[in-house]
């Protein structure tokens, strides 16, 4: 189930304008941020016309108390300079989907990301790790937060982007157990694919086809990104993967132990020799000894979340784009010659090694 294990510090307290004296006398606020005359100002600038009431957040974490306008008059004003880019309409029409990211180190971002964008006040989203100092190369963390839950750190910016959204966290990942929770109760619009298990990596596009939700995948590449789409909303019958990996879901949810080996071999089948960097394959051939894992660059990262956010846009307005593997490279948008993926001996003795030949 969504939020069985986060904690009550970790979600936001609504305080009603009755409680707020009694809260303020049994609980320790270290701080009171009050921005509700200023939003009102605001308000009255964009001729927001409904009655904006007040609002009184908690955030545990902080031990900090906010007074602002309520979720309707606040979503009008975090949203207002998205017009006239996104119609209202439109805007409410993001505003109710619901979106699910597996995967809270590419995912992180592409899930803040979407709610920057004002998409989905319902948003799921799932891991099992906690954070690590080598997750800082791409992360927008602290130091302060390493050892904490991924998918409690993203919740909580979430929460402080719009302390009204419904965050519905799996700490525990996307398992067998929680896949038709993650699925479902509220159905999913779209669902973000950033995990690393291969076998559940299946399993998400299985899930995805039975229920008729588009996947998303965005893997960084060195200075490239790889964009997957499948519409399994509009293509009953698509293959997963878009059909490219042939028998390997099959050959991967009947290897019982899936060892560095098999990483590996599986990691260059999944994305395509074609596009993979030679520094990045090579990179492969260190993981578990000089690499604590697959290395990923905050250049390649932070575009993921503005893509991710363009891509699940187009999905809920425009019902594009269609599937397909779409392949972005830096060194053609800036026109630099040496991209990495040049054929030599070198890279032809690193493919050797991954039984990627």
């Amino acid at each position: 189930m969504g939020n069985q294990g986060l904690v009550m510090k970790q979600i936001p307290m609504h305080i009603g304008n009755s409680e707020i004296n009694e809260f303020l006398a049994n609980n320790q606020v270290e701080e009171t941020v009050d921005i509700y005359q200023q939003q009102l100002e605001d308000l009255q600038s964009i001729h927001y016309t409904n009655n904006a009431q007040e609002a009184w957040v908690y955030y545990p974490w902080h031990k900090k108390l906010l007074h602002c306008v309520d979720a309707d008059a606040l979503f009008a004003l975090r949203t207002n300079r998205n017009k006239l880019l996104i119609t209202e309409e439109e805007q409410q029409q993001l505003r109710s989907a619901v979106i699910g990211v597996a995967g809270m180190s590419v995912g992180s971002g592409i899930a803040i990301g979407a709610v920057y964008s004002g998409i989905s006040d319902t948003i799921k989203v799932a891991d099992r790790d906690t954070l690590d100092t080598s997750n800082l190369n791409r992360l927008r963390e602290s130091l302060l937060a390493v050892g904490k839950d991924k998918v409690a750190l993203a919740a909580q910016h979430i929460y402080e982007i719009n302390p009204f959204a419904n965050v519905l966290t799996f700490e525990q990942g996307v398992t067998m157990d929680t896949l038709d929770d993650f699925f479902d109760n509220p159905k999913l619009s779209v669902v973000v694919d950033e995990i690393d298990d291969f076998k559940m990596k299946v399993q998400l596009r299985l899930m995805a086809k039975n229920r008729k939700v588009p996947l998303l995948m965005f893997t960084s590449l060195g200075d490239n990104i790889l964009v997957d789409v499948e519409r399994y909303d509009i293509d009953p019958n698509l293959q997963i993967f878009n059909g490219l990996l042939g028998d390997v879901p099959s050959d991967v949810l009947a290897n019982p132990d899936i060892g560095p080996d098999d990483i590996r071999r599986y990691s260059v089948q999944l994305v395509g020799q074609q596009y993979i960097p030679t520094r990045a394959l090579e990179s492969l051939t260190k993981m578990g000894t000089e690499l604590v894992g697959r290395p990923q660059l905050y250049s390649t990262i932070a575009i993921d979340g503005g893509l991710a956010a363009y891509t699940i846009r187009q999905i809920v307005l425009a019902n594009e784009p269609i599937s397909g593997r779409y392949f972005v490279s830096f060194s053609d948008l800036v026109q630099i010659q040496n991209d990495g993926l040049e054929v030599t001996p070198e890279r032809q003795e690193i493919l050797k090694r991954l039984g990627g030949q």
